[in-house]
């Protein structure tokens, strides 16, 4: 039986603190006081996103490295949806698709979804250093694919330019498919956003594509609205295949789109930086709040909303509920809820959100520390 997602959302009780979440809660757009319900005018929108839309997300993933058209831009209702399009349209008799441990949960999931076979590669926790070495050995004649993740959901790591360059050319070598999941990367912590695949070369590989979104760098989770930027005859094909599943994304969605990405308010580069610098200084109350606890240790993200404390050596000497289930004793002793690393590949570990109200993160975060000090059973 399929689980749910980790991190969809669900009920918990009104005493619990939520730590876990996986979307931007700083508060950033205006709140408007009513929806004008929109009945007449939604007729359907182009399998591929609306034209000036997807020129419009061309323009905002231009690199000084490589240009990119609108013809490559397929919109999608989420990041998700683009990475199912393009993995269907790549993924031919070659089903394996490999992706660095610790990785985003869903990962495994949807590349089941469209026939493919999960191949997670060992990685260290807070270090996106990839050895190819290890990529080398999981790599059979039945890979097809490959995907990368920085900022990694769910320790922050970021791969370096010179370690995405190497993977990507040897992928190619391979005539392996790369599918760099970038939608982390339009929130930066510090001067400079992450590496990207379009930093590195003068056009984008024709054995490489782009995934990216709002839903970080926007906060606009919920809005739904991806993309994959790809070499022509990818996107082509992963565009013949939404026209099935998604039909379209949703018009008012693309609409809000385009004003945020045209420059209108809480769009553009202003959003970004605001977003960055906030959650900057959450993550330094996080750090802080972690600081010291015997038996835990937690690399500070370079990027991303999240932590992924080690807690391992706590769980040695912890009371026997939390040896059981720390994610559990947490919410039911403690009152506050995080994720278990256990659904990202690294057993012993908690992953939790830094992107949260103020109030709302230093209260978890108290709850956090005092039972983790405390070891009450």
């Amino acid at each position: 039986m399929t689980t749910a997602s980790p991190t969809a959302a669900h009920a918990h009780g009104e005493d619990v603190i939520v730590l876990s979440t996986g979307d931007v809660r700083i508060p950033l757009h205006p709140v408007a006081d009513t929806t004008a319900a929109r009945r007449a005018d939604q007729p359907y929108r182009p399998p591929a996103g609306d034209r000036d839309l997807r020129a419009l997300i061309a323009a905002y993933s231009t690199a000084p490295g490589a240009a990119v058209d609108a013809g490559q831009v397929l919109v999608t209702p989420g990041a998700r949806q683009a990475l199912v399009a393009v993995l269907r349209a790549v993924l031919g008799e070659r089903r394996e698709v490999l992706f660095a441990t610790p990785y985003w949960a869903s990962y495994p999931q949807l590349i089941e979804l469209v026939g493919g076979v999960p191949v997670p590669v060992p990685g260290r926790v807070g270090d996106g250093l990839l050895d190819l070495d290890a990529w080398e050995a999981r790599r059979t004649p039945a890979t097809g694919a490959v995907i990368v993740n920085s900022p990694r959901n769910p320790d922050g790591a970021v791969v370096p330019a010179d370690s995405l360059r190497r993977l990507a050319e040897w992928a190619g070598r391979h005539g392996l498919t790369v599918l760099f999941d970038e939608v982390y990367r339009g929130v930066a912590l510090g001067d400079r956003p992450a590496p990207s695949v379009l930093d590195l070369f003068p056009a984008l590989p024709e054995h490489c594509v782009l995934i990216d979104g709002l839903s970080k760098s926007h906060a606009l989770a919920g809005l739904r609205l991806g993309w994959a930027i790809a070499p022509p005859a990818t996107a082509a094909r992963a565009t013949a295949i939404a026209s099935h599943f998604i039909g379209h994304t949703s018009g008012p969605a693309q609409d809000i789109a385009r004003a945020l990405l045209g420059g209108g308010e809480g769009g553009g580069e202003t959003a970004r930086l605001r977003i960055g610098a906030e959650l900057t200084a959450q993550l330094d109350t996080a750090m802080k709040a972690l600081d010291g606890i015997e038996g835990l240790s937690c690399p500070r993200p370079e990027g991303g909303i999240f932590l992924f404390p080690d807690i391992r050596d706590w769980l040695a000497d912890a009371p026997e509920a939390a040896r059981r289930s720390a994610v559990t004793w947490l919410k039911e002793r403690h009152g506050v809820a995080v994720v278990d690393g256990a659904a990202f590949g690294a057993p012993g570990h908690l992953r939790l959100s830094f992107a949260l109200p103020s109030e709302q993160l230093r209260s978890g975060l108290e709850r956090l520390r005092d039972a983790l000090t405390s070891r009450d059973a």
